[in-house]
């Protein structure tokens, strides 16, 4: 129950716990239900406890993989884009705007959809609920899956302890991010090289380097591989029709999934 409890908190899902919890039980069961009752009435009862075990499983595994996946999102988003959020509250801290209206304002400005409403959690719990800024922040880390988020409430709260300038110490914590996003963005700059170079030859010179060797020997007659003869106008097909587009697909996943820094 405890990691249900803390997937829950962590993915950000706008409705209760209990309600999720009873979501968690119930959907299952009506899934499972309603499967085995299709297929008793199609198949037959082995049929039925198949698929109403396995309409079971899929809508359990959906309930927890819909959380995970929030908790994903939500980290990447805050890893990705927070720094962006201190580079506006900075200015605030430093024209002395109070540490609490200064969250309220930027939850109101806030591009990030993820932030924006993790801000406004956190503001509504000082102006309903009373907290101090530094309570409302710390509950806020606590359920957000994002150690820049925590390490930087941390600084804050911190910092508002010791001293009424907390600018000073939010600069140096965006100093320190903006440095960790340089070297990121270099290692980026040379990965994204290194995989271009491999794009070139898996994706365009492969593919010509075969079609020219299936054409200098398609006077000697069909390729045999495994057994199977292939002549040169069916494997030049299967290169730029099959290989070529599928391939270029894995690359373009690769890239994208490596453009996030």
């Amino acid at each position: 129950m405890r990691l249900f409890y803390e997937l829950y908190r962590q993915s950000g899902l706008a409705f209760s716990y209990r309600r999720y919890m009873a979501a968690l039980a119930l959907v299952p069961l009506a899934a499972g239900t309603a499967a085995g009752v299709a297929g008793l009435l199609l198949l037959g009862p082995l049929a039925s406890a198949a698929f109403g075990l396995m309409a079971a499983l899929l809508a359990f595994a959906g309930l927890v993989l819909y959380p995970v996946h929030l908790v994903t999102a939500r980290r990447s988003h805050f890893e990705n884009n927070f720094v962006y959020t201190l580079g506006v509250l900075l200015p605030l801290l430093a024209a002395e705007v109070p540490l609490g209206r200064a969250v309220t304002r930027l939850a109101e400005v806030e591009e990030d959809k993820y932030i924006a409403r993790e801000l406004a959690l956190a503001a509504r719990e000082m102006i309903v609920m009373g907290a101090t800024p530094e309570e409302a922040l710390r509950n806020s880390a606590e359920r957000t899956p994002s150690p820049t988020y925590r390490e930087t409430v941390e600084v804050l709260t911190k910092a508002a302890r010791i001293t009424q300038r907390i600018d000073i110490a939010l600069l140096a914590r965006l100093d320190w991010a903006l440095r960790t996003k340089q070297v990121k963005a270099q290692s980026l700059v040379r990965s994204l090289s290194l995989m271009f170079e491999i794009f070139v030859v898996a994706v365009m010179l492969l593919p010509i380097m075969v079609y020219i060797v299936a054409l200098s020997f398609s006077p000697l007659g069909n390729l045999e591989v495994g057994g199977l003869g292939i002549d040169p106008l069916t494997l030049m097909m299967l290169m730029g029709l099959v290989y070529t587009p599928i391939v270029g697909i894995v690359f373009y996943l690769i890239f994208d999934s490596m453009t996030n820094i």
